[in-house]
């Protein structure tokens, strides 16, 4: 004979009616103006669970101390929460954030109750690295540009750029310099520059989008610049 079976059929119809016959296992949302500083503001509810259901980016948190202002505050974010005893919340929403954070409070969890929060499996940040990786599969923008013994700019700043590449013409007959201001300086000694280019040399970056100069130990040089 299954007596666990049993004990849990008969379990379930009790659940029922005890959670009919009053307000227990039912989450509770509280929502919180991050853009409002508020230090150990009090909030007189009682549960055994609360938890960040919203907010506004990964970054947005909540201090709370729990039952007592002389417990150490715990940050929390989106997709965090504690499971513990309380009758009294003190959170804290420091300075600098903005938007409106969800947070859900319940009791009898996880006995009656428990939350299913699937979306770091589907977030929209993994479809962003998943097409990092991928790569795009738009055509990029491509141009020549006159490089000679004065800086000038090769590419300019794009927030939405994923790679670049720039290389020398095979028949330049000077070199040429990169760097990411109009301070940088063809060679020298250090010289100020990150890459040198010499005729039909190449420079490649994956993770940088702001700008990129040039400058050349002579007149008229040539390099081909792409990015994508």
């Amino acid at each position: 004979m299954n007596l666990v079976g049993i004990r849990s059929r008969d379990k379930f119809p009790r659940d029922i009616e005890e959670i009919r016959s009053r307000d227990i296992a039912m989450p509770r949302k509280i929502t919180i103006n991050l853009g409002i500083v508020a230090i150990d503001q009090p909030y007189n509810i009682a549960g055994n669970l609360f938890y960040v259901w919203e907010a506004p980016d990964v970054t947005s948190y909540i201090s709370v101390r729990v039952n007592s202002t002389q417990q150490p505050a715990i940050e929390f974010r989106q997709m965090t929460g504690l499971i513990t005893p309380f009758d009294k919340l003190y959170i804290t929403t420091p300075a600098g954030q903005a938007g409106n954070l969800t947070l859900l409070i319940a009791t009898e969890a996880p006995g009656l109750l428990s939350l299913i929060d699937n979306r770091s499996a589907s977030i929209t940040g993994l479809a962003g690295i998943l097409a990092e990786l991928q790569g795009v599969t738009a055509a990029g923008t491509f141009i020549g540009v006159t490089v000679g013994v004065a800086a000038v700019a090769v590419l300019a700043a794009n927030a939405n750029r994923k790679a670049c590449l720039i290389q020398a013409l095979s028949t330049n007959t000077g070199r040429v310099f990169l760097g990411f201001a109009n301070t940088v300086t063809a060679g020298g000694a250090p010289g100020i520059w990150f890459a040198e280019l010499q005729p039909g040399q190449a420079f490649c970056v994956d993770d940088y989008r702001g700008p990129i100069f040039g400058i050349a130990t002579a007149a008229a040089q040539v390099v081909g610049a792409g990015e994508w």
